[in-house]
């Protein structure tokens, strides 16, 4: 079974290089892989029965406390890899069924921006002022650094790199939870379409914004979430979304965070009034009804509470 199992495992590498056109797999060796007929692997005891040349080997492993709460998922597949210290890593792949929502629960429109990281149609506003300072520190060190090309500051330009993006991350895993929690079961959270925005054109000063900032990582996140929250997650266009009046659905202007319509008149947070769109859009289109307020909440507006969010 191991030598079926290696075999279906280079085939399928030689595939993947014939795709991309690439150069020969070469193993290292030092992995050996197993699939549930070669393996039976017990999470919630943590003991492994690993199939071997001179028959069934019985193995007890140590499941780091971050990964505690993966036990119940179904194990699929597993590689017992050897490390460079000379112990021994199993590398357990696992599934777990996903809710799939039945949509009629809440549905939520959230606009992205960046002086408001997350808006809402039902008026949660998330201040990105905190984020917006640590992003503008870390495009300034990097450049000073960068300037330097030292071995020391390249050194210290690879951890900063990681550092600000466990930061970003952090923040976009609050949020994602934030608004999971909000849907509830049975929810839609309505994004608007978001792709092509790091090549759109902006503003010189809006550059280094646009093409750092984290817009898909929150969707992802917030999609993963959903899948095992039973929340589902939907797309509508992104066009005039923050143009348009979310009252009359005539044109009108944005003057900073400030939007002000033309033909009613009315004026609205231009973040909120954006919002309230994408979710028009999705609801327009499905044929749904909403009765949402687009004032914000004085109560649920937020700032930045990262340290102590999980995901």
């Amino acid at each position: 079974q191991l030598a079926v199992v290696a075999n279906k495992y280079a085939c399928s590498a030689v595939r993947g290089v014939v795709r991309r056109k690439g150069k020969k797999p070469v193993f290292s060796g030092k992995a050996i892989h197993y699939d549930t007929r070669s393996s039976t692997v017990n999470l919630e005891k943590g003991v492994a029965s690993l199939l071997t040349p001179n028959g069934r080997l019985k193995v007890k492993f140590r499941i780091p406390a971050y990964f505690q709460k993966f036990v119940n998922w179904n194990v699929r597949e597993s590689n017992l890899v050897k490390c460079r210290d000379g112990r021994y890593m199993l590398m357990i792949s696992i599934e777990k069924t996903t809710l799939e929502s039945k949509k009629t629960g809440e549905v939520i429109g959230v606009d992205r921006g960046i002086n408001n990281l997350i808006a809402t149609s039902d008026g949660w506003l998330y201040d990105g002022t905190h984020v917006f300072e640590v992003k503008r520190h870390y495009v300034s060190l990097r450049g000073r650094l960068q300037s330097k090309g030292t071995r020391s500051a390249k050194r210290h330009l690879r951890k900063m790199s990681g550092s600000e993006k466990r930061f970003m991350r952090d923040v976009n895993h609050c949020l994602s939870k934030k608004l999971i929690m909000k849907a509830g079961k049975d929810g839609v959270i309505v994004f608007e379409n978001l792709e092509g925005i790091r090549n759109a054109r902006h503003r010189n000063k809006q550059n280094w914004l646009f093409s750092n900032w984290a817009f898909h990582q929150l969707e992802q996140l917030t999609v993963y979430k959903g899948e095992e929250s039973g929340v589902a997650i939907e797309l509508v266009s992104a066009r005039d979304t923050s143009k348009t009046c979310s009252v009359c659905g005539n044109p009108g202007w944005r003057i900073g965070s400030i939007f002000r319509c033309k033909a009613c008149g009315i004026t609205l947070n231009a973040d909120l009034n954006a919002a309230a769109n994408i979710l028009h859009r999705y609801t327009s289109a499905d044929g749904l009804q909403f009765n949402q307020s687009i004032a914000p909440d004085e109560s649920q507006l937020s700032k930045p509470q990262i340290s102590i969010c999980g995901s």
